[in-house]
C-alpha cells in the first residue's frame, strides 16, 4: 500500500528536523517546508495525509495554513504546535479547524499517538505495524505484538528457543505475558501438534499436586475409584508449562527435579516408573537466585530449569509498544462483539503512556475492554478511562483540593458549559448575527438554534441594530 504522506511545517529547520527523526520509523513519506508560503505552494500542488505547522510567534503561520487546508475539497488534518497560546486562543484555532494543538515539547509517544490518529481521520488504514518492522517472522508468534527494542530482543530469542527440545525457564512480573510466551514456543516448535498443557503450582493444594502431575492407579487412595493419566503423561510428544514454579514445597521439589533430569516418574501408587517424552517450560514472578539463596529453592532443580531462561520486559520498559496493544485488544474487542470501536483518542494514549502498568500487559488489557464497554461514542477518549485509571496515582491530572466526594460536575456538565461560553462567544465577535456564528463555528443555523437550548435569552447577545461586527481580531480572522 502506499505511505501516508505528512507535511512538517516550521521555519526553525532544526526542530521541524527534530519532528521529522521522530516520526522516522512510522510507515510515512515526509516533506519539510519552511513556513507557511513554502506549505501553500506544496499544499496547492500536492495530497498530504497530515499536516504539522509550528503557529510562530504570532500565530500568522497556523492561521495561514489553516486557511489554504480549509479551501481544499479534501481538507487535511492540521496538527498546530504550540509553545505559547493560551486558552481562548487554543479553543479559536480548534473552532476554525486544526485537529489537535500539542506542545513543542511533546515526546515521542505522544507525538505518534495524534500523527497516527490524524491519519485514520484521513481515512488511511496502515496494515503494517507503526513501527520499524521485525526480521523475526511475526507470524510465527500470533500471541505477542510489539515491536520496540525490548521486545525485538525476545522475539528473536524465542525464535532460537523453539528451534531446540531444552528446558526453558521464563521469568517476568505478573500481567507480562509468560504463558504467550510459552506458548509461541510450543507452537513455533517441531511439537506444535502435540499438546501444550498448562499446570499453575499455586492454584492447585499441594496434596493434589503429585496426582495432578504425575497421574495414579486405581485404589491409590480412597477416592481413587479409577486410574487416571496426570499431566506429563496426557502431554507426552508435547509440551508441559508448569506456571508459578517458585511456589512448589521443597519436599515437592525433589519429585519434579527427576522428571527434569530423566522425564521419568511414577504414579501415585504405582511399583513402576513412566517415561515420557515432553518439553518442559516453566515460569515465575520470584528471584529463584534469591530464593536459592534463602534456602527456599532447591539449587539442582535451579540449575536443571534455567537451562535456557527467557525475561519478559514490563509494560513501563516498552511504553512504545502500547498502541500497537491498545489496537490489538480493540480489534479482539471489534471481532466479538457487536459494538465497533474505531480507536482512541490523543488525550486518551498520553494519559496511557503516562501511567506506569504496575500490572503490566495485562491490566492495560482490562482497561480497554472496560473503556469499550462503557464508553458512548467510536473513540475512546480521556473520561473513558478516568473511571479505570483515576485510582492510579499519576495517570490523569486531578486537582488536588478536590476529592471524588466535593467534585463539583460531571464531564459532560463541564463540556456543556465550555461548549455555551464559546457559542455566545460567537455570537458576541459577530454582534448577536446567528447566521455568521454558525458560519464561524462550522455548524448550521438549526444546529446553533438547539445547542442554545436552556440558556438564558438575557445571556444571548442581541443582533445589532447597524449590523457591524465588533472591532478586533476573533474568530473571523481564522476562516
Amino acid at each position: 500500500m502506499d505511505k501516508g504522506r505528512v507535511l512538517i511545517v516550521d521555519a526553525d529547520i532544526d526542530r521541524g528536523e527534530t519532528l521529522r527523526l521522530q516520526l522516522e520509523p512510522l510507515p510515512l513519506k515526509i516533506q519539510m517546508a519552511a513556513g507557511a508560503e513554502a506549505a501553500i505552494q506544496l499544499l496547492s500542488s500536492s495530497h498530504f495525509h497530515a499536516v504539522l505547522c509550528d503557529l510562530g510567534k504570532d500565530g500568522d503561520g497556523g492561521r495561514e495554513v489553516l486557511r489554504a487546508v480549509r479551501t481544499r475539497d479534501v481538507p487535511t488534518p492540521v496538527i498546530l504546535l504550540n509553545g505559547h497560546a493560551h486558552k481562548k486562543e487554543i479553543e479559536e484555532y480548534l473552532a476554525a479547524g486544526a485537529f489537535e494543538l500539542v506542545s513543542h515539547t511533546i515526546d515521542r509517544l505522544s507525538l505518534v499517538a495524534v500523527v497516527r490518529r490524524a491519519l485514520l481521520r484521513s481515512g488511511l488504514m496502515f496494515e503494517e505495524p507503526l513501527y520499524a518492522p521485525l526480521k523475526v517472522p511475526l507470524r510465527r508468534f500470533p500471541f505477542l505484538v510489539g515491536t520496540s527494542p525490548p521486545m525485538t530482543a525476545l522475539l528473536r530469542q524465542i525464535a532460537k528457543v523453539a528451534a531446540v527440545d531444552s528446558t526453558v525457564c521464563v521469568f517476568g512480573e505478573s500481567g507480562t505475558g509468560k504463558e504467550l510466551v510459552a506458548r509461541a514456543i510450543h507452537y513455533a516448535s517441531r511439537r506444535a501438534n502435540r499438546p501444550m498443557i498448562v499446570f499453575d503450582c499455586a492454584a492447585t493444594a499441594e496434596g493434589l499436586i503429585e496426582s495432578e502431575l504425575f497421574g495414579h492407579v486405581k485404589g491409590a487412595f480412597t477416592s481413587a475409584v479409577a486410574a487416571r493419566d496426570g499431566v506429563f503423561q496426557l502431554a507426552d510428544g508435547g509440551t508441559v508449562f508448569m506456571d508459578e514454579i517458585g511456589e512448589l514445597s521443597l519436599s515437592f521439589q525433589a519429585k519434579i527435579l527427576r522428571v527434569v533430569q530423566s522425564r521419568e516418574f511414577r504414579k501415585v501408587g504405582s511399583d513402576h516408573s513412566t517415561k515420557v517424552d515432553v518439553r518442559i517450560i516453566a515460569a515465575t514472578n520470584k528471584d529463584l537466585r534469591a530464593m536459592v539463596a534463602a534456602g527456599t529453592f532447591r539449587e539442582d532443580l535451579f540449575y536443571r530449569l534455567e537451562v535456557l531462561p527467557l525475561t519478559l520486559p514490563p509494560l513501563r520498559q516498552h511504553k512504545e509498544d502500547i498502541p500497537l496493544f491498545v489496537d490489538h485488544f480493540l480489534d479482539r474487542f471489534n471481532r466479538t462483539n457487536p459494538k465497533q470501536i474505531e480507536g482512541v483518542s490523543s488525550g486518551a494514549m498520553a494519559a496511557l503512556l503516562r501511567y506506569p502498568w504496575p500490572g503490566n500487559v495485562r491490566e492495560l488489557e482490562n482497561c480497554i475492554e472496560h473503556a469499550a464497554v462503557m464508553c458512548d461514542g467510536k473513540i475512546l477518549d480521556v473520561d473513558d478511562i478516568a473511571l479505570v485509571l483515576r485510582p492510579m496515582v499519576g495517570a490523569l491530572p486531578m486537582p488536588p483540593s478536590l476529592g471524588e466526594e466535593s467534585w463539583p460536575r460531571s464531564l459532560k456538565e463541564a463540556r456543556k458549559d465550555a461548549e455555551r461560553e464559546f457559542l455566545l462567544k460567537a455570537l458576541q465577535s459577530v454582534n448577536g448575527n446567528r447566521t455568521r456564528a454558525a458560519e464561524l463555528l462550522g455548524i448550521s443555523l438549526r444546529g446553533l438554534h438547539y445547542r442554545l437550548k436552556g440558556v438564558p435569552p438575557a445571556d444571548i447577545p442581541p443582533v445589532a441594530s447597524n449590523g457591524t461586527r465588533i472591532p478586533g481580531e476573533d474568530l473571523g480572522a481564522l476562516c
